[in-house]
């Protein structure tokens, strides 16, 4: 329900307001470690990529943070991603029917959907090797399913993007830190969600990415300028 009001309220009042806004919770955040900017730090960020937002608005919040010389905030509003190719390997597991081990029969998609809201462990820990969207869509809502299980799904690889991005933007689990990280350093990860997702970042974590050279170039310079804007406001 936040998210949902906070959509709506990017569309009202100044976008420059607005960027000014998320670059000062930014900075709160990280400089003085405030709860309630990182929780609200969270719901904007979440806010920024909902699909709800109108382009309208999305494309006004960033031409204001651009103009402010905010690059990191207007990446924010950015949501397409370069599409990567899917390995063959992959793509052979996404297929109608697969075994969850080599010696078993193949399970067609809607048993594989009916598993993955067992409660039992140790059919889980197959299903969480599952890459399908649907199955991982189900997986998270599953109440059985505990964080060390989302961490090794978001850390797979080869993965899907689209169920990389499932797992960004879950409510529940997307604000955990061991999750947050397994998703910015999988290269599956969609580029818009793991910007998105290293701004809300530590500034120990966002100096891992800038120099861990494996990592997508823009996301990189992101998490510097991330950086380079709380020295600037910390010496302010």
């Amino acid at each position: 329900m936040r998210v949902l009001t906070l959509v709506s309220a990017l569309g009202e009042g100044e976008a420059s307001a607005w960027v000014e806004a998320l670059a000062a919770i930014v900075a709160r955040a990280k400089l003085v470690d405030d709860a309630d900017a990182l929780e609200a730090l969270e719901c904007l960020t979440h806010a920024a990529r909902d699909s709800a937002l109108p382009y309208a608005t999305r494309q006004s919040l960033y031409e204001a943070a651009m103009a402010r010389n905010l690059p990191a905030i207007a990446r924010l509003f950015l949501v397409a991603s370069p599409q990567g190719e899917i390995p063959q390997q992959l793509k052979k597991q996404l297929g109608p029917e697969r075994p969850l081990r080599p010696t078993d029969r193949p399970l067609t998609l809607g048993e594989r959907k009916a598993l993955a809201r067992t409660h039992r462990r140790d059919q889980l820990l197959l299903m969480i090797r599952d890459p399908h969207p649907m199955v991982v869509a189900i997986l998270l809502d599953n109440p059985h399913v505990v964080e060390g299980d989302v961490v090794k799904m978001a850390a797979a690889r080869p993965a899907v993007p689209e169920s990389l991005a499932l797992i960004a933007a879950n409510a529940r689990w997307s604000v955990r830190h061991p999750v947050k990280r397994a998703l910015v350093l999988n290269p599956s990860t969609p580029l818009a969600d793991a910007i998105r997702i290293a701004t809300t970042l530590r500034a120990q974590d966002l100096t891992e990415l800038v120099n861990d050279a494996s990592l997508p170039e823009l996301l990189r310079k992101h998490a510097h300028d991330v950086l380079a804007d709380l020295q600037s406001r910390a010496r302010a």
